[in-house]
């Protein structure tokens, strides 16, 4: 008897088998997808969903501290002090949390400890009503501003960040005027004197509430860049090797920093730029610390004093004094940065 199945009975699954075992795995994989609705993972669609937030092209943001400490910092520059320093990029204010800004512009400024390399983003910001003082601009980092609060921004070009800055800060809302006395009635042969109630005078003098106290701006400062260093026990030469430059930080070789932290131009002995605020930062000097031959010379000098500058083309930096004419490296009076 032959062992050989009849034709048609071979062993395995019939091709008219196979039709509906394909379609249930296209069922399974359609409800797997379903389910997933993009087939990302959870971490996928974390970053995904809070990448959606960012969708806003106007409005007020609310700001809230990212250590949960109840206030953020708004700061006069993008960036914390330069480590070992106590001044730079100064608190100008104290934001509590849910204090309502107007984002205006962002910037990409220097690392901050504890967060990535990468993340360095800074926005220029403008508190609104309610704020401890409506109207004041400064810098938050945009780890205190909520995803889902962030708005759509241009680049803080130097022009931008200028005209901001340099905008006064709104009045307050005046108070409401007082209701008149009462007039005493006719019925009444002998009014009492209406009583005044004077307030006490006020401990401390007001200042941007009041437009009528506030000073008005002061005239623009010049400085004038000296690029010179030493040049033996009592000469000067200009160090056409390595000219003068703003740098975004009051640190010094921003341009052989990793990132480079300098704005972007030279500058020339002669030339002149205003000087809109000072702080302090790293030692500068004009002279050879690694020798002793220059330690006569009249022109030696150093400093660990910085002026934020601007060129006649708008850019902002910060500039060592030593890099100045000897009679503009005292301070001048000007506000810290």
């Amino acid at each position: 008897m032959s062992a050989n199945p009849a034709p048609g009975s071979r062993r395995g699954i019939r091709p008219l088998y196979l039709v509906p075992l394909v379609l249930l795995a296209v069922l399974a994989g359609y409800l797997i997808a379903a389910s997933r609705h993009d087939g990302t993972t959870p971490a996928d669609d974390a970053k995904v969903a809070a990448a959606s937030k960012v969708t806003r092209a106007s409005g007020d943001s609310v700001i809230h501290s990212d250590d949960n400490s109840g206030a953020v910092n708004l700061r006069s520059c993008p960036g914390l002090p330069t480590f070992g320093q106590t001044t730079g990029c100064d608190i100008v204010d104290r934001l509590p949390d849910g204090t309502v800004v107007t984002m205006e512009c962002w910037i990409d400024s220097g690392t901050v400890p504890g967060r990535a390399s990468t993340d360095r983003r800074w926005f220029l910001v403008t508190t609104a009503a309610g704020a401890p003082h409506p109207g004041r601009r400064g810098y938050v980092f945009s780890a205190e501003i909520p995803v889902s609060e962030q708005v759509r921004t241009p680049w803080c070009s130097n022009d931008l960040t200028n005209r901001l800055l340099t905008e006064p800060e709104p009045a307050a809302s005046p108070s409401p005027p007082t209701a008149p006395a009462a007039t005493p009635s006719s019925a009444s042969p002998t009014p009492e004197p209406p009583v005044v109630i004077v307030d006490p005078p006020s401990e401390s003098p007001r200042t941007h509430e009041s437009t009528s106290t506030k000073p008005s701006p002061p005239a623009a400062i010049w400085v004038t860049v000296d690029n010179r260093v030493t040049n033996g026990a009592t000469e000067m030469r200009e160090d056409t090797a390595h000219p003068a430059y703003l740098s975004d930080q009051p640190v010094k070789r921003c341009k052989a920093q990793e990132p480079a932290c300098n704005v972007p131009g030279d500058l020339s002995s002669g030339q002149r730029l205003t000087a809109l605020c000072q702080t302090s930062g790293d030692r500068i000097t004009n002279g050879q610390d690694n020798s002793t031959v220059d330690d006569s010379n009249p022109g030696l000098d150093e400093s660990t004093l910085w002026y934020r500058l601007r060129t006649d083309d708008g850019r902002t930096g910060y500039l060592s004094v030593i890099w100045l004419t000897p009679a503009d490296r005292s301070g001048l009076g000007l506000p810290a940065c």
